[in-house]
C-alpha cells in the first residue's frame, strides 16, 4: 500500500476512514434539511413515514402508502418547523405520491434535494438512506446497492414497479418515502419496501428508481396523473425448461410471451403468445422478445423496465423477436395503460 511521505500503513488507513466519516457527516448536513417526517391520519388511525422536498413551491415526494386515504397530513422538518399538507396526486402503481405544504412560513428557505440518476448504478455502489424509522427522526443508514433491475409488486396495482434498486442499507417502517442517496448525496431512489418476516430490516430493502420518479413526479404535479405505455403482453423468463421443451438456442435470452391482450398493441402488431398447444422441435407457440429499438432485452424484467423508463404512450417502437428459429422485427405503436384506480 502506498502511503504519504513519512507515514506508514498503520497511520494511513485511519486517515482514509476519517475522511470517509467526515464525508458522510458533510453529506448528512447537506441533505437533512431537504428530508421531512410525515404524519398522517386516516380512517384506520395514525401513520407516519418520510419524504423529501422536490421544489421551492413546497411539493414533497413520498410513497403512496404513506398518505393513502389520509384526511390530515402534517410535515415536520429537521429544524422543527411543522406545516399541514394536501395531496396533489398519487401513482399507486409505483407507490409514489406528491403532497404540498399548505401554509409554509415565507421565511423558511425550502431546499429541494439534489436529484441524481439510477441508470448507471451497479451492485457495490454506496447507498445511503435518510428517513424516520420507527419514528426515530432524521436517521441515516448506510450500505451498498445490492442489486439492480428488480421488479416488485407495489401492492396497489396489477402492474409491477420496474428497475427497482435493492439495498442492504437498513430500511425499516418509517423510512418509506424517504430518499436513497448515492455517495454525492444525490437521490437515486425512493425507499418503498423491505423483504422481512418480522417487519424489520433484514438487509433486503427496495427503492423506486429515481429515473422513474423523474418521469412520474413532474406529470403528477402538472397533470394530476401519470400515464404509462402499454405493450399488452404477459411473459416469463427464457429459462432451462423452456429451452429444452422448444429447442431454443442455448445463448438466447429475452422475454417469452405467454399471453397477448386481444386487440392490444402487441396483438395488432402480430406478436404471438403461447396458445398452449404441443411444443415441437420445429416451432413453438410464443414469441421471444429479444430487443426493443435495437436494445437487447435479457429478461422480462428488462422489458418492463425499458418500456417504463424509455418510452411513452403512442410512441412507435421496433420489436425484435425470435420466432420459428429465426429473428424478425415488427413495428408497434404503444398503447395507454388503464388507470390504477
Amino acid at each position: 500500500m502506498s502511503v504519504p511521505d513519512g507515514g506508514t500503513s498503520d497511520t494511513y488507513v485511519p486517515d482514509i476512514i476519517a475522511a470517509q466519516q467526515q464525508h458522510l457527516i458533510n453529506l448528512y448536513d447537506k441533505t437533512v434539511e431537504s428530508v421531512v417526517f410525515i404524519f398522517s391520519r386516516t380512517t384506520r388511525g395514525l401513520g407516519s413515514g418520510s419524504g423529501f422536498v422536490w421544489d421551492k413551491s413546497g411539493h414533497i415526494v413520498t410513497n403512496y402508502h404513506v398518505i393513502q386515504n389520509a384526511g390530515t397530513i402534517i410535515v415536520r422538518f429537521f429544524n422543527g418547523r411543522e406545516y399541514r399538507a394536501e395531496i396533489i396526486a398519487e401513482d399507486p402503481a409505483a407507490d409514489l405520491a406528491v403532497i404540498k405544504l399548505t401554509d409554509p412560513d415565507p421565511s423558511h428557505d425550502l431546499k429541494p434535494i439534489s436529484i441524481g440518476s439510477s441508470t448507471q448504478l451497479r451492485p457495490g455502489d454506496t447507498a445511503i438512506a435518510l428517513g424516520n424509522p420507527f419514528g426515530q427522526e432524521f436517521t441515516m443508514t448506510t450500505g451498498i446497492v445490492s442489486a439492480i433491475s428488480r421488479t416488485i409488486n407495489s401492492g396497489f396495482s396489477s402492474y409491477s414497479i420496474p428497475s427497482v434498486i435493492q439495498t442492504d442499507a437498513a430500511i425499516n417502517p418509517g423510512n418509506s418515502g424517504g430518499p436513497l442517496l448515492d455517495l454525492n448525496g444525490d437521490v437515486i431512489g425512493v425507499n418503498t419496501q423491505i423483504a422481512s418476516e418480522t417487519a424489520q430490516s433484514s438487509g433486503v430493502g427496495f427503492a423506486v428508481p429515481v429515473d422513474l420518479v423523474k418521469r412520474v413526479v413532474p406529470s403528477l404535479i402538472e397533470n394530476g396523473k401519470y400515464i404509462y405505455p402499454l405493450m399488452g403482453i404477459s411473459g416469463n423468463e427464457v429459462e432451462l425448461t423452456l429451452r429444452e421443451n422448444v429447442g431454443l438456442p442455448s445463448d438466447l435470452v429475452g422475454a417469452y410471451v405467454t399471453r397477448v391482450t386481444p386487440d392490444g398493441p402487441a396483438d395488432l402488431a402480430g406478436i404471438q403468445g403461447d396458445t398452449g398447444t404441443q411444443f415441437s422441435d420445429l416451432n413453438f407457440d410464443g414469441d421471444v422478445i429479444i430487443s426493443i429499438n435495437n436494445v437487447q432485452m435479457e429478461s422480462m424484467d428488462d422489458l418492463v423496465g425499458y418500456l417504463a423508463l424509455n418510452t411513452s404512450p403512442g410512441e412507435n417502437i421496433t420489436v425484435g423477436i425470435f420466432r420459428n428459429k429465426s429473428e424478425v422485427t415488427v413495428s408497434m405503436t404503444l398503447g395507454f395503460r388503464p388507470p390504477t384506480n
